[in-house]
């Protein structure tokens, strides 16, 4: 049966988002997710929305979707014992072994192949199934419906669901294939986020696989100090790429056809009230297409000035995010100024030491 899939980045979130007409909504638990601690929800608060949602006959899925080392294991195994007696319908993961790990002890537990998966291909299928997968989120690189429409075929063949992304940032290399962001490895920050069960996880800001929220240096090019940090051909790339938003809003019809499983939004970070306007527009575009009466023109005019305001959040997050980048740089230049001063004959009223210093000054 398809699933209406939305983001619950704050309880507020959750509740607009049921209301709107989603029929399941995922959360992130400090510290485990790809997002900041702000748009992750506490321990106690997750039993709140398990129970929430099904007073509504709704689905609550649970991400544990950043990189998970063998040596958390118990840990994680701790949240997940929790969650599943209180309820919860899924996880929404990427690491093979942590999937493994989770789908030996609930089998009877739907786990989502995270977008991080990177799946494309019947390869990737096969070793997320494997591990224990029971539908995958398919990359953002494949964004026209010839392109799903085969990975779809080849995902009956394997026996895997398919999750599609109809809401989403596309990224300029599919979400999920993305490594842009090791570029800026020096600049990375360690968060430690404390959570209402008494448990403390460290967050490395910067890299979205580690649960911290990425600095989007793609979208920083115009900026002397981030494009310089790239390779000529890859800085190429960028400046021709397509980094706008990833909709599938007029082919809804066709791949409710297909018969994928999940149709999901994203968007934790966003204001809660604007979540709910897209889960609206997409839950009577849903609606509309099982009673046959699909109305896509009316949803894309629906659809265009959310979109705008989407925009400006996304906008405003990203300047927020390459002022955060910037500070990290302008530290590390003092840093190394400093060094250079205190281990060599350095001059301080040289026209390099001027230089240096306003450069670090930003």
């Amino acid at each position: 049966m398809l699933e209406l899939l939305s983001p619950g980045g704050t309880m507020e979130m959750v509740r607009e988002a049921l209301r709107a007409g989603a029929d399941s909504v995922y959360v992130g638990p400090l510290g485990w997710s790809r997002r900041e601690a702000a748009y992750e929800l506490p321990h106690h608060q997750i039993l709140e929305v398990v129970q929430m949602a099904h007073d509504q006959g709704a689905k609550l899925r649970v991400a544990l979707n950043a990189d998970i080392e063998n040596a958390d294991h118990g840990e994680m195994m701790q949240k997940v014992e929790a969650y599943a007696r209180w309820g919860v319908d899924g996880f929404i993961m990427k690491t093979p072994e942590a999937m493994r790990t989770v789908h030996a002890r609930f089998p009877e537990i739907t786990i989502h192949a995270s977008v991080g998966c990177n799946v494309r291909d019947r390869a990737a299928m096969e070793r997320v199934k494997e591990a224990g997968a029971t539908q995958f989120v398919a990359s953002t690189a494949l964004n026209t419906y010839e392109r799903i429409a085969t990975l779809k075929r080849t995902a009956d063949e394997v026996g895997i669901g398919v999750e599609l992304l109809i809401h989403s940032n596309r990224c300029v290399t599919g979400v999920g294939g993305c490594r842009l962001y090791d570029y800026f490895a020096p600049y990375f920050e360690e968060e430690t986020v404390h959570d209402s069960d008494g448990s403390t996880r460290i967050k490395l800001i910067g890299n979205p696989d580690k649960g911290g929220v990425c600095y989007r240096p793609c979208l920083g090019t115009h900026i002397p100090q981030i494009a310089e940090k790239f390779p000529a051909k890859v800085l190429t790339y960028l400046e021709k790429s397509n980094n706008e938003i990833y909709a599938l809003l007029e082919d809804v019809p066709k791949y409710i056809a297909l018969g994928v499983t999940t149709l999901k939004i994203q968007g934790r970070e966003y204001p809660a009230p604007l979540i709910a306007q897209l889960t609206k527009i997409y839950r009577r575009l849903i609606d509309q297409t099982k009673n046959g009466m699909a109305d896509v023109g009316a949803a894309r005019a629906a659809l265009d000035p959310v979109v705008a305001e989407r925009d400006e959040c996304r906008n405003a997050k990203t300047q927020k995010l390459h002022e955060r980048l910037m500070a990290k740089v302008s530290e590390d230049l003092h840093r190394r100024l400093v060094t250079q001063m205190e281990t060599t004959d350095w001059d301080p009223n040289s026209e390099e030491a001027r230089l240096r210093r306003a450069e670090s000054r930003g």
